[in-house]
């Protein structure tokens, strides 16, 4: 089955999910600024290096994020911007479930790994991050959220970067939110990795990007 007909067993999904925290404020999607199918191979930051063992690259119409054994990478597309909302679907084809993938706002093409990172894993659980000086660490740490699809089941991520507020959605649910200043402005990105002995590879489609206000 490709990797485009399998979004449609996202409804199923978002009408399965369970209760979940409700937003401390709204935010209006504005104009639609970019529209990403990965189609082609300019579409988006490739990087492959077998010696760190990552490979993220554009292939047969989506975005494949590969990563092994410790490894983790972030690729950006070149469009900046300041408060946006992001929106990818994923499908995971790996079976090992302590993974990390989604999607980054405000990121410097300057400053590696600086920005914020929206993750979600194969085993339900969630986290918002901030990138900065070389390290990258929690504002919300990992939480199990039941409107994450767990294994190799596609999930449909929004994250919302309007001033302060940081929210990740998945599959039309909120799973959580922060607040954080340090960044006003960057690219978006693309994110996975796992911890020593295992492995990610999972496929973004469909990424579009609106701006946003409060």
């Amino acid at each position: 089955m490709s990797a485009r007909r399998v979004w449609l067993a996202l409804a199923l999904l978002i009408a399965a999910a369970g209760c979940a925290p409700q937003p401390s404020a709204g935010y209006q999607r504005g104009e639609l600024l970019a529209q990403v199918d990965f189609d082609h191979a300019f579409e988006w930051e490739e990087y492959v290096h077998p010696g760190l063992g990552v490979d993220f690259r554009i292939e047969d119409g989506a975005y494949r994020a590969r990563a092994r054994d410790g490894a983790f990478m972030w690729t950006l597309d070149t469009l900046m911007h300041t408060d946006v909302v992001i929106e990818v679907n994923t499908l995971v084809y790996s079976t090992y479930r302590d993974n990390a993938y989604g999607v980054m706002c405000r990121a410097s093409a300057e400053n590696n790994s600086d920005g914020y990172y929206f993750f979600i894993s194969s085993d339900g659980q969630f986290t918002i991050r901030r990138g900065f000086n070389g390290t990258i660490q929690p504002l919300i740490a990992w939480t199990a959220s039941a409107s994450i699809a767990q294994d190799t089941a596609p999930n449909r991520l929004r994250a919302v970067c309007v001033a302060d507020r940081l929210a990740l959605y998945v599959n039309g649910e909120l799973v959580g939110e922060t607040r954080d200043r340090l960044y006003t402005r960057g690219n978006a990105g693309i994110a996975a990795g796992v911890p020593a002995g295992g492995e990610v590879d999972v496929a973004f489609d469909n990424l579009r990007i609106w701006a946003a206000s409060s």
